[in-house]
């Protein structure tokens, strides 16, 4: 197998990560990432006897940028696509930019791709598979590529962002049609994209699924619901709804209750995080811990003290910070977006909440596990276990996926 893995956020997946762990050493593997975002702080551990694409692929000048994007507006598919924005009626000044910066994105990808298989000699009639770990402007060069290459396939993971039309401005993804008419298969990391992506009628028998998972790490004995703590772990984003967690500890009076956060990212948000906080009564302890590494955090999560794992993010694909609080054994309170309740099942390990969740429902949720039967508490903490090893252990989920791989 000649596979080529492209990540668009720059050695920013830490999930991805795991996965590269589980590629077999006699598998010619090219490796690119494209410049991440504003919250990069990872780096992929790439194996050894991966080739290196490119790492960090960006544009190298306001000439290069320009470049890029004049190739995109000359191509025959972007007639089409803003002819269907017309269409449609989602052609705007912020669409537009979109479509540009997509495009242009793409060629950036393509050019580099195609520079890196000619300094490798590589056949026009070879095998590859493509496999991009989002459906983005990665998976719009591939789909080009194969116009060079026409024995290749395009595989594409989906999360959420990348899928979900609704969830971004101006309810807009670019080139969609072309994408999922061009690409070869979508494996979704939720039963909730699986759904939605039924409504393309391009993508009949494209889609599978195919979830993330986390690694096996020890039961948390520590876990319990006396010394009441609750854990967090996400960016510093307004999605997220950290605020609504710390408006609702604001009215909490009954008993001690100690907030871990783990995650950075927005500071203006942060500080308007902390003066809500601030009207908190001494019952109520935070401890905003910022980045972690995440094999870190996994040792902290094993070892220390915990009660319950909240996530009240506004939308979500299949949050691995769920799976991972469950891998320990941890009930967990969140939104029922996304892929959420394949994770969280009502009543048996944990609590799920409307995704227009009020703090005061947020409020009974807290009390409901702190002040919860100690038998019952139990049955949640070891079903949590249950699930995750179900449905979301790595060892075997990346496993499946990438033997399918190995049979296109």
């Amino acid at each position: 197998m000649t596979l080529i893995i492209i990540s668009d956020f720059m050695q920013d997946e830490i999930y991805l990560n795991e996965e590269v762990k589980y590629y077999d050493e006699k598998d010619k593997i090219f490796f690119f990432t494209v410049k991440g975002h504003e919250y990069s702080n990872t780096h992929i551990n790439i194996p050894s006897y991966f080739k290196i694409g490119k790492l960090g692929i960006h544009y190298n000048s306001i000439i290069h940028r320009i470049i890029c994007l004049i190739r995109s507006i000359f191509r025959k598919d972007m007639i089409s696509e803003l002819k269907y924005m017309v269409e449609t009626k989602k052609l705007t000044f912020n669409s537009l930019k979109r479509l540009f910066l997509f495009s242009s994105k793409s060629e950036l990808v393509l050019s580099n791709i195609k520079k890196v298989f000619d300094k490798n000699q590589m056949l026009k009639t070879e095998n590859l598979i493509f496999y991009t770990y989002r459906v983005g402007f990665s998976s719009l060069a591939c789909c080009r590529l194969k116009d060079i290459f026409p024995n290749a396939k395009v595989v594409s993971r989906c999360h959420a962002q990348d899928i979900f039309e609704f969830r971004n401005k101006e309810n807009y993804l670019p080139y969609r049609s072309y994408l999922y008419s061009r690409i070869d298969e979508i494996h979704c990391i939720s039963e909730d994209g699986m759904r939605y992506l039924e409504n393309y009628d391009e993508l009949n028998k494209k889609t599978f699924l195919h979830r993330l998972g986390t690694k096996e790490i020890k039961l948390n004995n520590k876990i319990n619901n006396r010394n009441f703590v609750i854990l967090t772990c996400s960016r510093i984003a307004r999605i997220k709804r950290i605020h609504v967690i710390a408006g609702a500890l604001t009215n909490i009076k009954d008993g001690y209750i100690k907030w871990v956060h783990y995650g950075d990212g927005d500071e203006k948000y942060l500080e308007e995080i902390k003066d809500i906080i601030k009207n908190c009564g001494q019952n109520i302890s935070v401890d905003f811990r910022g980045f972690c590494d995440n094999d870190k955090y996994l040792n902290i999560i094993e070892n220390e003290e915990f009660s319950v794992f909240i996530n009240v993010s506004e939308s979500e694909g299949l949050p691995v910070s769920i799976m991972e609080a469950e891998s320990v054994g941890m009930p967990v309170i969140a939104t029922n977006v996304g892929g959420t309740s394949e994770a969280v099942i009502n009543g048996e390990n944990g609590i799920l909440l409307d995704a227009n969740l009020t703090e005061e429902q947020l409020i009974e949720a807290i009390l409901k596990i702190k002040f919860m039967d100690s038998n019952l508490y139990n049955t949640y903490k070891y079903n949590s276990r249950k699930i995750w090893e179900k449905k979301f252990r790595n060892s075997v989920n990346y496993k499946d996926f990438i033997n399918h791989l190995k049979e296109i």
